[in-house]
C-alpha cells in the first residue's frame, strides 16, 4: 500500500463535528468551473480554504476497513454459496437454487442502500453519523455468515443471504460517504484509488483463505465477515466520525425527499447523472466479461472444461495484480494533475480496447494479455471515477444518500449485463467474439459519457 505524506496532522485529529459554515465552505469548493480543453494539464491554483488533508492512521484504516468490506461481499457469491447450495440441493437443481439467492441478494441492496445513506445522512447520535451504522453492519454480518453455513434448507440459506447483503451494504454504504465528509479533494484519487485496489486484493486473499479451511464448512462462511468485522473495529477506534447535531438536521422529510432517497435528478444535477451513467456503461462491460468468460473460454478459444478453472484463476490473479497497482497510480496522478475526465476517459478506453483484443484472439496466451492490458483500465477508472462522483456530489449534507445512489448504477449493471448478452448473443450468431467486442464498446461509450461533466476537469 502506498501511503500519502502528510504534512498536516492525521485524520484521527480531523475535527469530528462539522458545522453549517463547513458545509456551505464544501459547496463553495464545488462551485461549477468553466469547462477546460480535455488534454490541458496544467496545475490550477487550490482553493483558499479546504478540508484538513488525511493522514496515514486514516489511509490504512480506510483501506483496511473496505478491504474487509469486499471479502465479506465477495466470498459467498464467488465461492462458498455455490458449494453450500451444491451440498443441500445436488448438482442438478443447484445452478436454478443459486440463481435465485443471488438475485434475492442483488435486489435488497439495491433498495435498501439509498434508504441507509438517508438516514446515515440525518443520524444525530454522539458516536456519530456514520458509526452506529458500521457497528450494526460489523455485528449482523457475522451472525448470518453463521446462520448461512448452517443453513439446513435452501429457504433458510436465501433468507440469511439476503439480510446478508444487506448487512454487508451498512458498512460499504456509510465508508464510501466517508470519503466526501472528510477526504479533502486533492487526495480524493489518492483515496478512492484505495478503494480500487482493495477489491482485488480481496478477491486473492479471500479465496487463499477459503481454500485453506475449505473442508470446514462453517469456517468459510465465518472468516469473511469476521474480517469485515475487524476492519470496522480498527476504522471507528482510529478515525474520528463526522457530527450532525439535532440543529443543523431538517425537523422532517418531505414527500419530494422521500421519492428523492432512491434517486438524484439529473436534470438539475446533470454532472452526477452523467458520472452515474457512465459507471453503469463500463461496470456492463465488467459484467459481459465476468459472466461469460467460462463460456468465452471453452466456445472461443476451445478450452477443456477441466482445464477453465486454472485458466480463469490465472486470469483473475493477472488482472488482479494490475488492478492493484493501477488504481493506486491513476488516483495519485489524478489528484498531482487536479484532473479526472482525462484519466476516466483514458482508463474506459484502454479497458475497452482490451476487451475488443479478446474478442479476436485464438490463444490463451492471448487472453492473459488481454486481462493484463483490461487491469490497466479497470484499476485506473474505479480509482479515478470515484473521486470524481465525491467532488460533483449535489449536496455535501446528503452524501450518504447520494453516494449509495451512484452505486446504484454498479448493482443495476451486474443485472442488465447478464440480462442482455444473450441477446448480443443471438444478434451476433451465437459469437463470443461479437460480445466481447460489444463489451469493449460498451467501456469505451462510459468513458465517452464523462466529457459532458462539467464541475471537475
Amino acid at each position: 500500500m502506498t501511503n500519502h505524506p502528510a504534512s498536516s496532522p492525521p485524520a484521527d485529529h480531523h475535527a469530528s463535528h462539522i458545522p453549517a459554515a463547513a458545509a456551505t465552505e464544501d459547496r463553495l469548493l464545488l462551485a461549477p468551473i468553466s469547462p477546460e480543453p480535455l488534454l490541458d494539464l496544467a496545475i490550477t491554483e487550490p482553493p483558499v480554504k479546504e478540508q484538513p488533508r488525511v493522514g496515514k492512521t486514516f489511509i490504512f484504516a480506510f483501506g483496511f476497513a473496505y478491504f474487509g468490506f469486499w471479502i465479506a461481499c465477495l466470498m459467498p457469491g464467488v465461492v462458498t454459496l455455490a458449494l453450500k447450495v451444491q451440498a443441500l440441493v445436488g448438482g442438478d437443481a443447484a445452478p436454478a437454487a443459486l440463481g435465485l439467492i443471488a438475485g434475492v441478494g442483488v435486489l435488497l441492496p439495491l433498495v435498501l442502500m439509498p434508504i441507509v445513506g438517508r438516514m446515515s445522512d440525518r443520524t444525530t447520535a454522539r458516536i456519530g453519523m456514520r458509526r452506529p451504522y458500521l457497528i450494526a453492519g460489523a455485528i449482523a454480518v457475522v451472525i448470518l455468515g453463521v446462520v448461512m453455513g448452517l443453513a439446513p434448507n435452501i429457504p433458510v440459506l436465501l433468507a440469511a443471504y439476503a439480510m446478508y447483503s444487506v448487512a454487508a451494504n451498512f458498512i460499504g454504504t456509510p465508508l464510501l460517504a466517508v470519503i466526501p465528509d472528510q477526504v479533502p479533494m486533492q487526495q480524493r484519487g489518492l483515496v478512492s484509488g484505495l478503494v480500487g485496489m482493495t477489491l482485488p486484493m480481496a478477491m486473492i486473499v479471500g479465496t487463499f483463505i477459503i481454500q485453506a479451511v475449505s473442508t470446514v464448512t462453517l469456517l468459510t462462511f465465518v472468516i469473511p465477515p469476521a474480517i469485515a468485522a475487524i476492519g470496522v473495529v480498527i476504522f471507528i477506534a482510529l478515525v474520528k466520525d463526522r457530527h450532525l447535531s439535532k440543529a443543523d438536521r431538517k425537523p422532517k422529510l418531505t414527500l419530494a425527499e422521500m421519492a428523492g432517497t432512491f434517486w438524484v435528478n439529473p436534470i438539475k444535477h446533470p454532472d452526477f447523472g452523467w458520472a452515474w451513467f457512465s459507471r453503469l456503461l463500463f461496470v456492463c462491460a465488467f459484467a459481459f466479461l465476468t459472466y461469460y468468460q467460462v463460456f468465452y473460454l471453452i466456445n472461443h478459444l476451445g478450452s477443456d472444461p477441466s482445464q477453465v478453472p486454472q485458466q480463469i484463476f490465472l486470469a483473475s490473479t493477472v488482472l488482479s495484480i494490475v488492478t492493484v497497482i493501477t488504481s493506486m497510480v491513476g488516483g495519485r496522478l489524478s489528484d498531482f494533475f487536479r484532473r479526472r475526465k482525462i484519466f476516466v476517459l483514458s482508463a474506459a478506453t484502454i479497458y475497452g480496447v482490451a476487451l475488443v483484443i479478446a474478442s479476436v484472439v485464438t490463444g490463451f496466451d492471448g487472453f492473459l494479455l488481454a486481462m493484463g492490458i483490461a487491469g490497466v483500465g479497470y484499476g485506473a477508472f474505479l480509482a479515478v471515477d470515484l473521486a470524481l462522483v465525491a467532488d460533483v456530489l449535489p449536496d455535501p449534507d446528503n452524501a450518504g444518500k447520494d453516494m449509495a445512489v451512484f452505486n446504484m448504477s454498479s448493482t443495476l449493471a451486474n443485472a442488465i449485463g447478464p440480462a442482455i448478452a444473450p441477446f448480443i448473443l443471438i444478434l451476433g450468431g451465437g459469437s463470443y467474439s461479437v460480445l466481447f467486442a460489444v463489451a469493449g464498446a460498451f467501456a469505451i461509450l462510459g468513458g465517452l459519457a464523462i466529457l459532458p461533466v462539467r464541475r471537475v476537469r
